[in-house]
């Protein structure tokens, strides 16, 4: 495009120029001091001038146009380290994850282990379908625990798409995510509308996992992120959780938006392995809870302060995070 601009700019200045010159001429033809060559010069300014004008108009034009240039796009399941950080200003260089907290008072529900034995004995595990029972049982699970009272409610296919314009370039990562977890009390089962707020949990469910499959959990989470960013909000923290039920593996993006990733963890789904299921189920709660707090005032503010305090609280009900399957 900086081509088309400097080319715009030497027509206008060819314009100018013969525009003096006619003026010049004019006056010249005014006062009957023109010479032959001079008349004959001036008689075809105005052609000159109509074909400049139309070569502005058209550089101007394809200007215009390559303003209105769609942005080069990627999908989460196309963009690699470097496009995410060019897009979303995540730090992807490898940071490893340990500072998770593991509750050892937290436990599945009464029902859970029955529940994953029977899902390896009626679905079969071959593609990605099978492997979305295994994660649908931790997420609900989880979801209707009582400490979150009710509050979350897990929202399918959420369309995400953020934009990074560089000058007149612009670049677009985005894509669908799997499941998307909100503050959805009181939000009647078939609204169709978004949550407005999101902190997020991307949940990336695959049947084998290898590289880029881990670039695109970190470009949904990532995605989350930016949009918190240029929404201005508090906090900003999204987390992501890849896994084929057989392998799990969670990520966080910071405030400082910087990317951390925890080590692997194997569940053998042949067998309910008690100390592995629990562990997993732990770190997944874990995210949950970080979301849910982050989304929620503590309970001293709700009935400490004014009623203008109590509505602002109010308002915080509403607020959502999201899960990627």
């Amino acid at each position: 495009m900086d081509a088309l601009v400097q080319q715009l700019a030497a027509v206008e200045q060819e314009i100018k120029d013969l525009v003096k010159t006619q003026t010049r001429l004019q006056k010249k033809d005014h006062q009957g001091a023109i010479t032959d060559e001079e008349e004959i010069e001036l008689a075809g300014i105005d052609k000159l001038l109509e074909k400049l004008e139309a070569s502005a108009k058209r550089y101007d034009s394809y200007i215009k146009l390559a303003i209105k240039e769609p942005p080069e796009s990627k999908s989460f399941s196309e963009a690699d380290s470097e496009w995410i950080q060019a897009v979303t200003g995540v730090s992807t260089t490898y940071r490893k994850w340990i500072d998770y907290v593991i509750d050892e008072t937290v436990h599945p529900g009464p029902e859970f282990k029955t529940a994953f034995e029977r899902v390896g004995k009626a679905f079969h595990q071959h593609n990605e379908a099978g492997r979305r029972i295994f994660l649908n049982l931790f997420l609900s699970d989880i979801i209707l625990r009582p400490e979150f009272n009710e509050t979350l409610r897990i929202f399918p296919e959420l369309e995400v798409t953020v934009v990074e314009t560089n000058g007149p370039k612009k670049r677009k990562l985005n894509g669908r995510t799997d499941y998307t977890v909100g503050f959805g009390k009181g939000k009647d089962m078939f609204d169709n509308t978004i949550p407005r707020e999101v902190h997020l949990v991307a949940v990336e469910a695959k049947t084998s996992i290898g590289e880029q499959d881990l670039w695109q959990c970190v470009a949904e989470a990532a995605s989350l992120y930016k949009t918190r960013v240029d929404a201005d909000k508090a906090n900003k923290r999204v987390w992501g959780i890849l896994s084929n039920a057989k392998q799990w593996q969670f990520v966080l993006i910071d405030e400082d938006g910087l990317l951390w990733q925890s080590e692997e963890f194997l569940l053998d789904l042949r067998s309910y392995d008690e100390s592995k299921v629990w562990q997993v189920y732990r770190i997944v709660h874990y995210i949950v809870k970080c979301c849910h707090e982050a989304c929620t005032p503590p309970p001293s503010m709700a009935s400490s302060f004014s009623p203008l305090i109590n509505d602002y609280a109010a308002v915080f009900q509403n607020k959502q995070f999201t899960i990627y399957i």
